[in-house]
């Protein structure tokens, strides 16, 4: 297997925004993606995400190392305390983690999902 560049994301190469699957309050989250790539052999996917504000639960279940580009906000896990985050810093999810996250800047990560 061969190491891979994902050159920096252009506007233009996000897919169409969706609504968030299971959004909580009135104001509805959009999200989109650019670069997905999957990696051979590690059973893993990565990609930049992009998310307008909004409050909504976490629909993935698998691992997840997110580094936050932009925005900012927090994550609730359920039956814990908010996690802050922000432009430059790193989340770093185990498998099954259920909470709530609201976004409040737009939010930009690249994001690598194992499993």
């Amino acid at each position: 297997m061969q190491p891979v560049v994902i050159k920096a994301v252009a506007e233009a190469q996000f897919g169409q925004s969706v609504a968030v699957g299971k959004p909580l309050g009135e104001v509805i989250a959009h999200t989109r993606s650019a670069g997905e790539h999957n990696l051979e052999g590690a059973e893993a996917v990565t990609g930049i995400w992009e998310c307008t504000p909004g409050t909504f639960r976490r629909e993935v279940m698998q691992a997840e190392y997110s580094y936050i580009i932009s925005g900012e906000g927090s994550f609730t896990p359920d039956q814990g305390e908010a996690l802050e985050f922000r432009a430059g810093d790193t989340l770093c999810f185990p498998p099954n983690s259920e909470g709530t996250w609201v976004v409040r800047q737009t939010l930009r990560k690249s994001y690598v999902i194992f499993g």
